[in-house]
């Protein structure tokens, strides 16, 4: 399966940064993740098993309690990590 990079904009309801922190810290998906400013709570850099484990990804995120929606960006080309 070809592998998928994203980066995913997170907003949180309530401000509730830490149950949402606490789930991402074990995803072995989740590359890196920063708390921001912005239109966003959290941005995460992501690595999937394709568009069938990022869509399960996102699914399973936007059932947390405290995520009041996601925005996706599909990585096409890396230019400099």
């Amino acid at each position: 399966m070809e592998e998928l990079r994203a980066v995913i904009g997170i907003k949180s309801r309530e401000g509730r940064l830490g149950e949402i922190w606490n789930n991402l810290k074990g995803r072995k998906e989740v590359l890196s993740a920063y708390e921001v400013t912005g239109e966003f709570d959290i941005i995460l850099i992501g690595k999937f098993d394709g568009t069938v484990g990022l869509e399960r990804f996102i699914k399973e995120v936007l059932q947390w309690k405290y995520v009041e929606r996601t925005t996706t960006f599909v990585v096409l080309n890396v230019i400099k990590e």
